[in-house]
């Protein structure tokens, strides 16, 4: 079964809050992750040291974005020969991380299976060193039917230091939902 397969099949209620579907997606890829298929994807190595932190939803009339946060402990096996977190390791992060915001607003027919990456820029501003604790924090600049733009920010947590940053494009995927 495909995680895009577990994802749908394993939601049980269309009208969970956007967290608790953010919580659903996590739970999902860390089973993903220590199964039968663990040694498949890239990303299996590095969501075990991943924990969501907090979400934000916009109230009615606020400006508050569509956000999440995340915190990830730098191992060994997610480092260059310089000890620093490799950059493909980053990417992989944001593009993770970023796609989670949108299980916050997720439904059927409007972002449901996440979409798919159509750009990915990360700028890798000062290194994260092996055995450090990072803060990603992420956030829906614009989302429409079809197209979504997010924002990924990586920080040191002993200081708040911007580490990278990146600016993720996606696709909605979704198949049109029947009109009722």
């Amino acid at each position: 079964m495909s995680p895009k397969d577990s994802w749908s099949a394993e939601q049980k209620s269309n009208d969970k809050t956007g967290e608790a579907r953010l919580f659903e997606l996590m739970d999902l890829a860390h089973k993903w992750a220590s199964g039968p298929n663990k040694d498949n994807e890239w990303t299996n190595s590095l969501l075990p040291y991943l924990t969501l932190t907090s979400t934000s939803l916009p109230t009615p009339g606020s400006q508050t974005p569509i956000s999440c946060t995340f915190t990830f402990e730098v191992h060994p096996q997610h480092t260059n020969r310089l000890g620093n977190l490799h950059g493909g390791a980053i990417a992989t992060l944001f593009d993770f991380c970023t796609s989670c915001a949108l299980a916050l607003v997720s439904k059927p027919g409007f972002w449901h299976y996440l979409g798919v990456s159509r750009t990915l820029n990360t700028t890798y501003l000062r290194p994260a060193v092996g055995g450090t604790t990072v803060k990603i924090e992420c956030e829906v600049i614009q989302i429409g039917k079809r197209i979504c733009t997010l924002r990924g920010t990586m920080r040191r947590i002993e200081d708040d230091v911007v580490l990278a940053v990146c600016e993720h494009g996606k696709v909605n995927t979704d198949p049109e939902v029947a009109k009722v």
